[in-house]
């Protein structure tokens, strides 16, 4: 992820320059949207744009009884990150419009961006007696996966997500020339 924010970032220093040194030494308009139109399809490119991460813990339990005096009990907690973001994969054809020095930019909608949410070398088993088939310990492992699922696409994470895009983008298109940028 980083390594494709760097690329981003070398590629929006490079059509500024290229923007401002055209500009400077007449290119023209007609080259000017050429390299703009290079710029926003690199941005596209790009693919997944992370904007908030949520690290989780979930822990999910069991009892299952055996005998009278006997059951069989297990208790792990799971530990996972979810990362939210868009895919630009998944945006419209026409994410961008422009016109003078506005844009119009319509986003993909935020979801997460790796279904891997459980990082299985952080989860620890809390508690265990008895026998434990591997039908429960995959029951929970997926119990544990849908509630942070859950958790991790609240109103208030999936809120928090579009704002840190709609600043991103909206620095990424200022750099780019654009005076006024608009969401949709």
């Amino acid at each position: 992820m980083v390594k494709k924010l760097m690329i981003v970032v070398f590629l929006v220093a490079v059509g500024l320059a290229a923007y401002f040194l055209l500009g400077r030494n007449g290119g023209g308009e007609e080259r000017k949207q050429l390299e703009m139109a290079t710029e926003i399809t690199s941005i596209k490119e790009v693919a997944e744009w992370e904007f908030l991460t949520v690290e989780m813990e979930e822990c999910e339990d069991t009892v299952i009884p055996r005998m009278i005096l006997s059951d069989d009990r297990f208790a792990k907690i799971y530990k996972g990150t979810a990362r939210l973001g868009v895919n630009m994969k998944e945006a419209v054809a026409d994410w961008v419009t422009t016109s003078h020095d506005t844009a119009r930019i319509v986003l993909p909608a935020i979801r997460i961006l790796d279904e891997d949410i459980i990082d299985d070398t952080q989860t620890r088993t809390f508690y265990e007696s008895g026998k434990i088939t591997p039908d429960i310990r995959e029951f929970l492992y997926n119990k544990a996966k849908m509630d942070m699922r859950r958790r991790a696409l609240s109103e208030e994470n999936v809120a928090s997500a579009l704002a840190n895009a709609k600043a991103q983008f909206t620095y990424m298109f200022h750099s780019l020339g654009f005076n006024v940028v608009l969401f949709d």
